[in-house]
């Protein structure tokens, strides 16, 4: 049917959009789910609306712009294009063309492209954006005109046997669900009320799993219980950022003004994790925003910073803690100098700043935190590094230095190595290329045939240290099929020689490598069947 509705134009094209604006790790995921038969009730509306519903954990309903993918949306609480869009776009996409092509192209090393899509959260708050659609009921005394003090005490009484019971079931599992679920609680209070519930619950639940952590697990983080804490502050990102903060600010300032007496408690906490200093800035950055509220917060903290015979790790805390309200008077410079010496901060810990400022536009003092921040950059995981990559070539774009962006990719290695390596390909700057693949010890066999013709047409003497090496690496096997792949590279690399005019030199490699391997006597088997003679 759809073959009847849509042209392959439309497939092909939409493609090229996916491949531009999703992330590799989202299309692989989606494929998954295509493969796995989830994707049902497809249809097109309007020529260019492509609509189905996606099985997940539960049933999600997609609509995929065809003419403008950054448009589609999904009922799902991802914000940007997910793997539910993706699926769809497979189903869509195998009626016309073999969708595992689509996936290895979307496999291989891409150029990151900036949409102002990636600076909103990923997640927007659960309980059916607030509304407790989806979430079990819960039965609370609590009222919309309830006070935050009494929240905390329903969080506490709600959540009594909730170290427990994550003690004895799937402890991630367990506090997810308690957070998702007490959020019901709010379902029909006045919209800007349940979000602040929401940020509420969110905090409460944080610092309830680094209770457990500390008491249960002896300050060990495992990867689930960790994975749950990076999830909490996502939501609590998004709930910020989704939240009416004007509306917040005329209606509900008490009740802000008792979020602040909590926070303030957080300053207390130790560092040896740093969850709830991400949360800290969050509320600080974004919300706690009155002048008078910073003022004491900061006053409080230098008081700290100034105590005599502190602990090591009690002055770096308060040090780390008002380097961020060093940022917040755009003293950039000064948090910096703070920070940068904590080798432990990761480059995540950056993040939430430079994603304001990219929001708020501010490219010059984007790029002043990439420079400072080289070093991050250019070892972060790969999604951290497209992301920051992705807003320093917008940044770049922004100040008209686009034309510089190629060669300074050089300073985010290795993270920038497919990105650097294609510019200097593009650039035709081969023998850098070249110098790139044997620093990263690429495998002469993962290099494109098509890549080497070219380099070999431009110079072959650019491709004599590659050929040496891997004709070496292969001999150091000490095998006869090593051996014999060892001869395939050595009539190449006579082959390249040949093209230089450079046959005597030739012949002394040969001469070279048979007398240092005289004593392998399969090797030399090898050679004099290779009929090596120019």
């Amino acid at each position: 049917m759809l073959q009847r509705e849509l042209t392959r134009e439309q497939a092909v094209a939409a493609g090229e959009q996916v491949l531009q604006g999703m992330e590799s790790a989202i299309i692989e995921r989606g494929y998954s789910y295509f493969s796995d038969g989830v994707v049902f009730n497809t249809r097109v509306e309007n020529n260019r609306i492509l609509c189905s519903d996606v099985q997940g954990t539960q049933v999600y309903h997609v609509q995929l712009d065809l003419e403008d993918v950054q448009d589609s949306t999904c009922t799902c609480p991802y914000t940007r294009l997910c793997k539910h869009i993706a699926a769809t776009f497979f189903q869509m996409y195998s009626v016309f063309e073999n969708p595992r092509h689509f996936l290895s192209r979307a496999q291989q090393p891409r150029r990151v492209s900036f949409t102002p899509a990636m600076l909103i959260p990923s997640y927007r708050p659960v309980a059916s954006d607030l509304h407790g659609n989806e979430a079990a009921p819960v039965s609370s005394p609590l009222t919309a005109a309830s006070s935050v003090s009494d929240w905390w005490a329903f969080f506490e009484s709600w959540t009594r046997n909730l170290l427990s019971a994550m003690e004895s079931y799937r402890a991630s599992s367990e506090m997810f669900s308690s957070y998702q679920n007490v959020q019901s609680v709010a379902a029909g209070w006045p919209r800007e009320r349940a979000q602040l519930f929401h940020i509420h619950a969110n905090l409460f639940h944080l610092q309830k799993l680094q209770q457990y952590v500390k008491s249960y697990r002896q300050s060990n983080w495992y990867p689930d219980l960790a994975q749950t804490a990076e999830r909490l502050l996502e939501q609590l990102e998004g709930a910020i950022y989704f939240a009416d903060r004007q509306a917040l600010w005329a209606d509900h300032r008490p009740a802000l003004a008792e979020t602040v007496t909590i926070i303030q408690k957080w300053k207390e906490n130790d560092t040896s994790s740093l969850y709830w200093v991400y949360a800290y800035r969050m509320i600080w950055w974004s919300l706690l925003t009155d002048p008078d509220w910073i003022k004491q917060e900061v006053a409080e903290l230098e008081q700290a910073m100034q105590t005599p015979n502190a602990p090591a790790a009690e002055s770096e805390k308060y040090r780390l803690l008002r380097a961020h309200f060093s940022v917040m008077e755009n003293e950039d410079a000064l948090a910096l100098q703070v920070w940068k010496p904590i080798r432990r901060l990761p480059l995540s810990f950056y993040l939430p700043y430079m994603k304001a400022f990219a929001r708020n536009q501010e490219w010059q003092r984007f790029l002043f935190w990439t420079e400072a921040l080289t070093e991050l950059i250019g070892s972060a995981e790969a999604a951290q590094y497209r992301l920051v990559i992705a807003i320093w070539q917008e940044a770049m774009k922004q100040v008209g230095r686009s034309d510089e962006c190629g060669a300074m990719l050089k300073n985010f290695l290795p993270s920038s190595y497919s990105e650097y390596a294609l510019h200097l390909y593009e650039e035709k700057q081969f023998k850098q290329w070249v110098d790139l693949q044997m620093s990263y010890q690429v495998p002469l066999a993962d290099i494109s045939s098509v890549h080497l013709k070219e380099i070999e047409d431009a110079d072959p003497s650019l491709l004599y240290p590659y050929y040496v090496r891997e004709i070496n690496r292969l001999i150091r096997e000490r095998n006869r099929p090593a051996y014999k792949e060892a001869i395939k590279l050595l009539k190449k690399a006579r082959a390249t020689y040949a093209k230089a005019e450079q046959e005597s030199d030739w012949e002394r490699f040969v001469d070279k490598l048979s007398a240092k391997h005289n004593r392998l006597r399969a090797f030399q088997e090898e050679l004099r069947r290779g009929n090596l003679n120019l």
